[in-house]
């Protein structure tokens, strides 16, 4: 069966492939290669100030042997995110963003829309309500253009009550709870990953978009459409928008 239309593509951290994840050098690389939807990760500082940034840990991207939960913000402002494992001297002046940041350039792009995961070690360490209150000041200007979104689905309703005008929730498996919570909860998109997401489209039916994420694979995109992913997330979004294009019939 051919997809009648092809799913939309999210910059998974922006463009991974081609530049340090999670930083705004990627996300404005990924909007100058026609990306409209682009996810991030967020963590929170020793002093509660959210950090775009996936891992807890510096070592990956920074190669420093730092905690951002444990650091003050003061001290991350000053850290190099360049990956230089992956990319030498490239993006040496690149710097770990606030929050903030990001909103500041989310403004500048009005029709971009960001997907915003609240990680689970900062959810741990601070406890949820520190870390929700964070996020929520933190995107309130941009919020119509914000998705908040996590694995934990705890943190999403008092993001609603504070705003969140739109919610993903992240899943691992497929339960009872789960779909009881699915349907308490009414998030607009549900998550999945892609090795998962058959299963989960067909136990998990109800108003939601369905979320797939990862592929670099345009042939693979297409197959995720026909099994009903309303949107895929890729590394390699801007080599990703033009080869689907080609792919389809």
């Amino acid at each position: 069966m051919v997809p009648q239309t092809i799913p939309t593509l999210v910059g998974h951290r922006g463009w991974p492939a081609q530049y340090p994840e999670n930083t705004l050098e990627g996300f404005a690389a990924a909007v100058a290669a026609g990306a409209r939807w682009l996810e991030c990760d967020v963590q929170l500082s020793a002093d509660h100030v959210p950090f775009v940034c996936h891992d807890a840990s510096l070592q990956r991207t920074a190669g420093r042997d730092l905690d951002i939960t444990a650091t003050p913000a003061r001290e991350l402002d000053a850290i190099g995110v360049g990956e230089p494992a992956r990319f030498g001297a490239r993006f040496a002046a690149v710097r770990l963003a606030r929050l903030t940041a990001l909103a500041d350039w989310l403004k500048l792009q009005p029709g971009v829309t960001q997907f915003v995961e609240i990680k689970r070690q900062s959810l741990r360490h601070h406890s949820m309500q520190p870390v929700v209150d964070a996020v929520m000041a933190a995107l309130r200007p941009v919020l119509k253009q914000c998705v908040v979104i996590s694995f934990d689905h705890a943190c999403l309703e008092p993001a609603i009550q504070q705003g969140a005008a739109r919610i993903g929730w992240a899943l691992e498996t497929v339960s009872e709870q789960v779909r009881h919570s699915a349907a308490e909860l009414r998030p607009d998109y549900l998550f999945t990953d892609e090795k998962l997401f058959a299963r989960m489209h067909t136990a998990l039916p109800g108003p939601w978009k369905w979320i797939v994420y990862h592929t670099e694979d345009a042939a693979r995109v297409l197959q995720l459409a026909d099994q009903g992913a309303d949107m895929v997330e890729t590394n390699d979004i801007g080599t990703l928008l033009t080869d689907v294009h080609m792919h389809k019939p």
